[in-house]
């Protein structure tokens, strides 16, 4: 997937994050994610989906590489790939398993986020942080902010606070974000030109909902793909479901 980009911003600020998210009753998955911040343009972006990608062209790794892909987890599909904040909006990228050329697109105004803060605090990577809670995108969340990092930022959508998000999680336990560190480093913030379909929101949770309960028919291609059960290599039929988590309901 090759493309030119534009360079929108240079991030000051880059914050390494930990996401847990469940993909079945009784199991959690982790997959590694990246916030940049510049003074006037962020994205929060999948690790995993970025050497995905690169996996794809690329024939010489050194090895550092090597330890961060391995790192990186699997991409997920209820999280999005990409999150750029770009003036007042939300410009949100999904990129698909199985389809090396097309990544939808669909776009969101900032929504100013209800808050409700805490007198709990706790220390979390050195920061000394507050916690508020909220109900947001179909969910109730706690966060722990910290005032020591004036950035009303975070992870996903979730921002509008006196300090930089560190941590959240729903009250389901369904999805975790965990910040694992922080530094400043300048970082160009670029904006691919990838072969993009403009979709609506309500089109995208249709989708991802069909590829959960319908995935054979949504990514077996006619027949030209065949799954299979890791655990006993039985080939999945058209009867296959995959356990549906939604991250924004």
């Amino acid at each position: 997937m090759n493309a030119d980009y534009q360079v929108l911003d240079a991030a000051q600020i880059v914050v390494d994050y930990k996401v847990s998210y469940r993909n079945s009753s009784n199991s959690q998955l982790d997959v590694r994610y990246k916030l940049l911040c510049g003074e006037q343009t962020s994205l929060f972006y999948s690790v995993a989906q970025r050497y995905e990608n690169m996996a794809r062209h690329k024939d010489n790794w050194i090895q550092e590489e090597m330890n961060e892909f391995y790192a990186a987890g699997v991409p997920t599909i209820v999280i999005p790939s990409e999150i750029y904040l770009i003036s007042n909006e939300f410009r949100i990228r999904h990129n698909i398993p199985f389809s090396d050329d097309i990544v939808y697109e669909y776009r969101e105004n900032i929504e100013k986020i209800e808050w409700q803060l805490t007198n709990h605090t706790q220390e979390i990577c050195g920061y000394l942080c507050s916690s508020a809670e909220t109900s947001y995108g179909g969910r109730v969340w706690r966060v722990w902010f910290s005032p020591e990092i004036p950035l009303s930022s975070g992870p996903w959508l979730l921002r509008g606070l006196p300090g930089l998000i560190l941590m959240a999680e729903d009250s389901e336990g369904d999805f975790r974000f965990e910040m694992e560190g922080i530094s400043q480093q300048c970082e160009e913030i670029r904006l691919y030109d990838w072969n993009t379909e403009q979709i609506t929101k309500k089109q995208w949770l249709k989708f991802e909902r069909n590829a959960h309960l319908n995935p054979y028919s949504q990514f077996g291609q006619g027949g030209q793909v065949r799954f299979y059960n890791s655990s006993d290599m039985q080939e999945l039929k058209n009867e296959w479901e995959i356990e549906y988590y939604p991250l924004y309901r």
